[in-house]
């Protein structure tokens, strides 16, 4: 078991344990520019970034977190027998041999990576940031690679696999360790391509160094994590360090579509391939849409002189996008036309992530991880597209989150026919504060907004008010199988109550339905 340290929280999970132990690594031919302090070498085997971790001999690593920094820590490391430090300084007041690099959090990823044999190194890697479709393009990636008889490893936002097993994620990108015990955990038991989502904190925090990637793919930028990143440009800066982990050879995928892929092109000394994609015929592989429907979408990619058809039950225009962006990894990775075009219609439905609910109601029912106001202007988009009644949306926004993109939620949640503004998260928050905060956003002069802070009970109200051809979206918690309110977890499961409530208000119809029946 592994805690997170890199963004202040106390997160416990779990990882599959690799099948080799870790190997003993020296610092100075890992990490060239560090320099020794009491030493002229360090040799590490094993090594820990938190103190209540520490056993006889490792390496103590003084990451620094949102909350506190680990140099705080030392005196505990060393009562539990650290007998060498990692720091950005010198210690005077220290007596252990300390290995003194600039950027701590990078080398600390360094050495977990060397300790287990660098199992990037072997494998064919792909890791995908952005604000939105990360998971979905993620899923897609893995489906592509494994249909074409690649057994292929994934860790993101809703679950971990080596290849073989699975186990639900609890963080998108976990830290340094975990990503090397996982991958190598891959390696052993040779799977050998691995997807990776990688959150803009998590490569704010050098959580993936020591990993290289074949493929790096940004799906997009818009307004989120402000209150961790403070500004739109430092959040760009973040995503834009996914640039370093392209191994040589490796290609950086951009959404040519996107408002600021410009900004993420890198340094033209840098030499890193780009391939764009879009709708745009000035995109290297362009996305020419066929048809889209409540079933899926059909579609065509323009790639040079290849045509690649394809068909998805996917459904939306930024979902094609997301296959246009798993497809361009899939190119680089060395995969057929025809195994593109079919791993693309082999998979399935991203859990939560324009999820349908069907219990034979007569009303289209989505559940979707929308949580921004772009997220929110796509998945309403998409559902107007297919839906000849009326768009329904019961929407929230987390506690203890970005609050700048609270108004912008609630203008985007104007373009629904009725909106029924409820809890999300709310953890610390007053969720009655929350919903103010989206309201200050809201404009629409057609419809007047519901308010329900029970977040099954507003979802009860959408379906009670749903009529034939209407279609309901519920938005924030996608594939969540918990609320967090104050100290409390308790099970929310989004698609779990609509199913349970939908299934309520057919027996009642039913049942109200019944005398008429008998009497006719």
């Amino acid at each position: 078991m592994c805690r997170e340290q890199a963004d202040g929280q106390d997160a416990l999970y779990l990882m599959f344990p690799p099948l080799r132990q870790p190997g003993s690594v020296a610092l100075r031919g890992l990490i060239p520019s560090a320099s020794f302090v009491g030493c002229a070498e360090i040799i590490v085997s094993s090594v820990a970034a938190h103190s209540d971790e520490c056993t006889p001999g490792c390496l103590f690593a003084t990451l620094p977190g949102s909350r506190t920094h680990g140099k705080h820590f030392i005196p505990q490391a060393l009562q539990r027998g650290a007998a060498a430090i990692l720091t950005d300084f010198p210690l005077a007041d220290v007596s252990l041999p300390q290995c003194i690099v600039s950027d701590v959090p990078k080398a600390y990823g360094q050495i977990c990576h060397g300790m287990y044999g660098h199992p990037s190194r072997r494998m064919g890697i792909a890791g995908v940031t952005g604000t939105n479709g990360k998971t979905t393009t993620t899923w897609i990636l893995r489906s592509l690679l494994e249909h074409a008889a690649r057994p292929t490893g994934l860790m993101g936002t809703i679950e971990n696999t080596d290849g073989v097993d699975s186990e639900p994620s609890v963080l998108t990108t976990p830290d340094a360790m975990s990503l090397a015990r996982h991958l190598a955990a891959m390696r052993d038991r040779e799977t050998k391509y691995a997807v990776l989502e990688l959150s803009s904190h998590a490569l704010d925090q050098s959580r993936p160094a020591g990993v290289g990637l074949d493929v790096a793919i940004v799906t997009n930028i818009t307004h989120d994590h402000l209150d961790y990143h403070k500004s739109l440009d430092a959040y760009i800066a973040a995503k834009t360090k996914i640039i370093d982990h392209i191994k040589p050879g490796g290609i950086l995928i951009l959404n040519a579509d996107d408002l600021y892929w410009q900004k993420l092109l890198p340094d033209q000394d840098r030499r890193v391939r780009v391939l764009t994609y879009g709708c745009s015929d000035d995109s290297d592989v362009s996305v020419e849409i066929i048809e889209m429907s409540s079933t899926g979408s059909r579609f065509r990619l323009h790639y040079g002189v290849e045509r690649i058809e394809c068909e998805t039950s996917l459904i939306g225009r930024h979902n094609i996008l997301n296959c246009a962006a798993a497809a361009c990894g899939a190119i680089h990775m060395g995969l057929m036309t025809e195994e593109i075009s079919a791993g693309i219609k082999a998979c399935g439905p991203v859990p939560g992530r324009m999820e349908a609910v069907e219990c034979g109601q007569d009303f289209q029912v989505f559940v979707d991880y929308a949580h921004t106001d772009d997220a929110i202007t796509h998945a309403l988009s998409t559902v107007r597209h297919i839906t000849p009644g009326r768009t329904i949306l019961v929407c929230g926004a987390g506690g203890d989150r970005d609050r700048t993109k609270r108004p912008a939620m609630g203008q985007a949640a104007a373009a629904a026919d009725h909106v029924i503004f409820t809890s999300d998260n709310p953890r610390s928050e007053s969720p009655e504060s929350i919903i103010e905060d989206m309201l200050a956003g809201f404009s629409a002069t057609h419809t007047e907004p519901e308010i329900e802070v029970c977040r099954e009970n507003a979802i009860q109200s959408a379906i009670r008010q749903a009529q034939a051809g209407d279609t309901i979206l519920v938005t924030g918690k996608g594939h969540e199988k918990y609320q967090f309110i104050g100290d409390l977890s308790l099970p929310f499961d989004d698609v779990a109550v609509c199913r349970k409530l939908i299934q309520q208000a057919i027996r009642e119809t039913d049942l109200t339905n019944f005398p008429a029946k008998v009497a006719g």
